[in-house]
């Protein structure tokens, strides 16, 4: 019996200590932006990342969002209030018609095709993808702001177009994307 005690102790003390390592690596990779202290949008960063952010005139941020790698695809993320969507709390709020807007917004300029996916969090996110894979854009609304994020290949990489798996790694990265009220 004190064996068994032993074992399972020694099995949640494991345990434990491999949550706290993910936990902490996790954390590492964080990318966070305040928005005006009211809340902060939270995601972590694909491997090999890092995250500089400006505050622009117009009180929006710009993101860069950089690989060590200088082969590896940039990505821009941009927040900016927008008066017409002061009252939305989310994307998943808007109407058929409403949505048909912004995406007319991405189809006017650009031939793309357009998906949907949504976070962990329950956020929809709007997948814009340029037929040629030019770029990729990620669109969504939280609380009056609209965060779009666009990828694109590196000039120093010598590419072109984005990869599938390219695109599909910034999708996967945002599937964490979380909002997170700031605690005063």
């Amino acid at each position: 019996m004190k064996k068994l005690t032993a074992l399972i102790l020694c099995l949640a003390l494991t345990l434990s200590c491999i949550a706290a390592l993910a936990e902490t690596a996790e954390k590492t990779n964080m990318g966070t932006v305040n928005l005006n202290g009211a809340f902060e949008a939270r995601c972590v960063l694909p491997e090999g990342y890092t995250m500089e952010t400006t505050e622009m005139d117009n009180g929006g941020l710009l993101s860069t969002i950089l690989s060590k790698d200088p082969a590896k695809p940039i990505l821009m993320l941009s927040i900016m209030f927008d008066e017409m969507y002061a009252e939305v709390k989310k994307l998943n709020d808007l109407d058929d018609e409403a949505i048909a807007y912004i995406e007319s917004t991405f189809t006017d300029e650009y031939e793309v095709e357009i998906s949907y996916q949504e976070t962990i969090h329950g956020t929809k996110l709007m997948v814009v993808k340029e037929a040629n894979n030019a770029f990729a854009d990620v669109y969504t609304i939280y609380e009056g702001y609209e965060f779009e994020f666009v990828l694109f290949p590196s000039v120093e990489g010598g590419a072109e177009s984005l990869t599938d798996d390219q695109i599909q790694m910034v999708i996967e990265f945002l599937g964490n994307l979380d909002f997170i009220p700031v605690e005063e």
